[in-house]
């Protein structure tokens, strides 16, 4: 079938054509993780439009799912979307409904319009595909607490939501070089420029609540307090790009080469299913502890620091409570990356900050949540 074919089949059958034009540049920017801007798989054999579409597809059922068990604490079946099709169907787990709360009134309700959009995604990507001959992969499995985070309060909510908004944003510059139709690249422009709207709204909120963010990979560009960048763009004032190996290299918790993990514990279905490479961190200072999240039974714990990077220098850590918890004890030095947290107030969600310093003044930070359940 032709490019142009599919293109007027999902048009005709859009209830939305804004929306989906966005999500159309998510899956054409697939091609350029496997051969540049020729039409052909890393398995070799040529990418057909219905590969490209259900590679988006796969994408559009973790970002449904996610939101809507976030804002309405089900999965998108028990909301009436579809998710049968070819490949291996498999459960949503983890995640829960948000306790948003009254003071979170603005970004429950954008939640919910990002969760009801995905889900018209999810369908409306589902009926293009059938109306143009092809059969829609099935939602493989899931796992939304790949992350151990996103679903307990607001601040992990948007933590996740910035992740996935930005990742979905370095998308379009993939997409331009490989749409020939000048209206629907036209109409693709466009509605990048409402997706990087929506981006730039969740990152306002990061930076309003002072929500501490990490970095995903070497084009992650992280907003305020973490970060200097309202906008997630470079010293051009261009989007940044990934390729569908490198959002696959994310999706499979960092693992180049492979076919499964993280969110998708089994592997997305379809033909491009391979994650890349991830995009290294270079000159850049970054905050990394582990443990980041943990729930222990043991009065004390040790946290460590060693994998944090320097853009230039010995680094410095400092260990600092964070609001929205009870306060531990923090055994430290400035020097040292390691740091013993005794719960001195029993049991309880238990919030760090881990700050780094490079010799050259340029700070980091990493969130730490504890909770410790004797």
């Amino acid at each position: 079938m032709s490019n142009k074919n599919l293109i007027d089949e999902v048009l005709e059958q859009a209830p939305n054509r804004r929306s989906f034009l966005s999500k159309l540049a998510i899956a054409s920017a697939a091609v350029a993780a496997t051969g540049g801007l020729e039409r052909a798989s890393a398995q070799g054999t040529a990418l057909t439009d219905a590969d490209i579409l259900n590679f988006a597809l796969n994408l559009e059922y973790l970002e449904a799912e996610f939101y809507t068990v976030a804002t309405a604490g089900k999965t998108i079946d028990q909301m009436g979307i579809g998710i049968t099709g070819s490949g291996t169907q498999g459960a949503t787990t983890g995640g829960s409904l948000v306790p948003f709360g009254t003071n979170s009134v603005m970004t429950s309700a954008i939640a919910n319009q990002i969760a009801f959009d995905e889900r018209q995604h999810v369908a409306f990507i589902r009926s293009a595909l059938t109306a143009a001959g092809a059969m829609p992969v099935a939602k493989p499995a899931i796992n939304l607490n790949a992350l151990n985070a996103g679903f307990a309060g607001v601040n992990d909510f948007l933590v996740v939501a910035r992740a996935l908004e930005d990742i979905g944003v370095t998308a379009y510059a993939g997409a331009a070089p490989l749409i020939s139709d000048k209206g629907i690249l036209g109409a693709a422009a466009r509605i990048a420029q409402v997706e990087a709207e929506h981006a730039a709204n969740i990152r306002l909120q990061i930076a309003i609540l002072g929500i501490p963010t990490m970095l995903l990979d070497g084009v992650d560009i992280l907003p305020p307090p973490s970060g200097q960048n309202y906008f997630s763009v470079d010293n051009n004032g261009l989007t940044q790009t990934r390729t569908p190996g490198q959002v696959l290299f994310l999706a499979y918790g960092g693992q180049a080469n492979a076919t499964s993990g993280g969110f998708y514990p089994a592997g997305v279905n379809g033909t491009i299913n391979m994650s890349s490479a991830g995009v290294a961190i270079m000159n850049q200072t970054v905050a990394t502890v582990t443990p980041s999240t943990m729930t222990t039974n043991q009065s004390s714990i040790t946290l460590d620091a060693s994998s944090s990077v320097s853009a230039g220098g010995a680094l410095t850590y400092f260990y600092s409570v964070a609001p929205g918890g009870l306060t531990p004890a923090i055994l430290q030095t400035m020097n040292n990356p390691k740091a013993i947290v005794q719960f001195v107030n029993g049991p309880g969600v238990y919030n760090l900050l881990l700050t780094v310093t490079d010799a050259n003044g340029k700070t980091s930070t990493a969130p730490i949540a504890l909770t410790y359940k004797p």
